[in-house]
C-alpha cells in the first residue's frame, strides 16, 4: 500500500520531528549502555567493599577473641603432653603387666593337680625357664605312673600351661628309705616370653 501525505510541507516537517523524538534513538544508546554498565560496576565496587570491611571487622574480631584464648590454648598444648606422657607410661606397665607370669596362680594350679603320694622338694624360676624337683612313693609300686599322672594334669590344665613352651620330665632316681622306695624325680619347662 502506498501513503499519500497531502499535508503542507510545514506541516509534515513537524511530524517527523515529533516522530523522532517519541521513539529512542542510536545516539541515545550510545550514552545510555555505557552509564548503564558504569552504574552496575560502581553498584558491585560498593557491594564488594562492604563485604571486605565487614570481613575484615570479622577478622579482627576472631584475632582479639584468639589472643584472649592464649593462656587456654597453652594450658592445653601442656596437658596433652604430660596426658601424652603418661599414656606412653601407663601402656609401657601394661605390656609389663601382660608379660608377667602370675606364679601364685600357678603354684596354686601345681597343688591341685598334685596325686596322693608326691610331694615338692624344690621349685626355681628364673626368666626363661621353671624347674620343679619333687619325690613320689607308692605302696602299689606306681611311682612312675604317678609322676606321668601330674605331669599330664599339668599340661591338661590350659591356665597353668599357658605360659609354657615345653614342660618335660627329666631325670628320675630311685632310693630306699627303710621299708619303702621313693623316687626322685625333676620336671624343667621353658616359658614362653612376650
Amino acid at each position: 500500500m502506498i501513503e499519500i501525505n497531502l499535508l503542507p510541507e510545514e506541516a509534515r516537517a513537524k511530524i517527523k520531528k515529533e516522530k523522532a523524538g517519541v521513539g529512542i534513538g542510536p545516539d541515545y544508546l550510545i550514552y545510555v549502555i555505557p552509564l548503564g554498565l558504569l552504574a552496575i560496576l560502581a553498584c558491585v565496587h560498593l557491594y564488594l567493599a562492604m563485604v571486605s570491611i565487614n570481613n575484615n571487622a570479622q577478622l579482627r574480631l576472631l584475632s582479639d577473641r584468639w589472643q584472649k584464648l592464649e593462656p587456654q590454648r597453652r594450658e592445653m598444648e601442656e596437658f596433652k603432653k604430660e596426658h601424652a606422657r603418661i599414656s606412653g607410661d601407663a601402656s609401657a606397665i601394661e605390656r609389663f603387666l601382660q608379660a608377667r607370669i602370675c606364679w601364685a596362680g600357678k603354684l596354686d594350679k601345681l597343688s591341685s593337680a598334685l596325686p596322693y603320694g608326691i610331694w615338692f622338694s624344690e621349685i626355681s624360676v628364673s626368666p626363661a625357664e621353671f624347674s620343679l624337683q619333687g619325690s613320689v612313693v607308692s605302696l602299689k609300686k606306681e611311682e612312675m605312673n604317678l609322676i606321668k599322672q601330674f605331669l599330664d594334669n599339668l599340661k591338661g590344665n590350659a591356665d597353668f600351661f599357658a605360659d609354657f613352651k615345653t614342660l618335660e620330665l627329666g631325670s628320675t632316681q630311685t632310693r630306699t628309705l627303710g621299708a619303702y622306695e621313693i623316687t626322685d624325680f625333676a620336671f624343667s619347662g621353658a616359658l614362653r616370653t612376650k
